[in-house]
């Protein structure tokens, strides 16, 4: 067993490395799908998206799938917020435990925008008719305890975006880790993010009449072709973390975290956070998020919580430096 523990660690980190392995130049903006990396979950982006050793929930299904190993009970989760320029981000998800055959999960992961008018050049008021753009994850995951230490999670994801009527469909898969250090308290966590296909947006819009030979006179000037897009890679993203349970009595519990991350489309960077619970009730939360990144967007993150018996309600508050600031509201049923 534990020749097998070790042998899923280092695949894992091979695989990480070969794939984010490049230059040092910034890749911001060459990835598809980039709303498979806005965080789910308000408890994870109060603390500032540290949350891979943690992943004690039903959103460990973003973060890292081996966490709905260690979860007691069945979980839904329902997760929402107004993000940037009015578009509608929405995360839910249920965990099912099956004992000793281990835990399954199954999330829907949705981004809209509301309805714009149709411009052109020509047409700058509107040429009279909407359109919207929407994307859509769904996800399967499987997680299990291989000992009382070790747990590993897989997630498979479906994945479609959607522009007026240009759509595109891939699919990815979510691996992680989780091992309890011999250390008491002490946890560490590793995930692999949105390793899959590439996308190529195609559809109706991109056939176009063109002109082949705009030098010659009395030609068709007006063939049928089509705009062949570029094919664009996921947004792929190495987390290695750890958390510490640092204060664990009957009325105060103190966790702190860190994660370390590489994506395939930016430079490295560190996330930290910490929660303060009272009572089992009451929970505060801060981070910090990308810090040591350059020219990044996102620095304080804050937020809150409240424990009622098997309902837990909780609420992020994530400062952008440019943008407006992001809010996110979570609840979280247990049964």
């Amino acid at each position: 067993m534990k020749k097998t523990i070790s042998g899923i660690i280092v695949m894992l980190i091979l695989a990480c490395s070969n794939v984010l392995a490049g230059d040092v130049i910034s890749k911001v903006g060459t990835t598809a799908a980039p709303f498979l990396e806005i965080g789910a979950g308000a408890r994870a982006v109060a603390m500032g998206e540290a949350f891979t050793a943690i992943a004690d929930e039903a959103t460990a299904m973003y973060w890292n799938p081996a966490g709905i190993s260690l979860l007691k009970t069945n979980q839904v989760s329902f997760n929402y917020m107004n993000w940037l320029v009015s578009m509608k981000y929405f995360y839910a998800g249920g965990v099912l435990q099956s004992g000793a055959y281990g835990s399954f999960g199954v999330s829907v992961t949705s981004l809209t925008t509301p309805e714009m008018t149709v411009r052109t050049v020509e047409e700058p008021e509107g040429l009279g008719i909407r359109y919207d753009a929407a994307d859509l994850a769904l996800g399967l995951t499987y997680a299990r305890k291989l000992t009382q230490r070790f747990s590993f999670g897989a997630t498979f994801k479906l994945i479609q975006r959607r522009i007026w009527h240009m759509s595109t469909n891939g699919i990815a898969f979510d691996f992680g880790v989780l091992y309890k250090l011999p250390v008491k308290n002490l946890k560490l966590g590793m995930s692999i993010t949105n390793f899959g296909s590439k996308m190529q947006i195609q559809g109706v819009d991109a056939m176009v009449f063109t002109d082949i030979d705009q030098s010659k006179a009395g030609n068709n000037t007006s063939v049928l072709s089509h705009l062949r897009t570029k094919k664009w890679s996921l947004p792929i993203v190495f987390r290695f973390g750890l958390s510490y349970l640092l204060v664990n009595t009957k009325n105060n519990r103190i966790i702190i975290a860190g994660d370390f991350i590489h994506p395939n489309n930016n430079f490295e960077s560190l996330n930290l956070g910490a929660e303060y619970c009272f009572m089992n009730v009451f929970v505060l939360r801060a981070g910090y998020k990308s810090l040591f990144l350059k020219n990044s967007e996102v620095g304080l993150t804050m937020g809150l919580g409240i424990n009622y018996m098997n309902f837990r309600f909780d609420y992020s508050f994530m400062n952008m430096e440019h943008l407006q600031d992001i809010q996110q509201f979570s609840v979280i049923i247990k049964f």
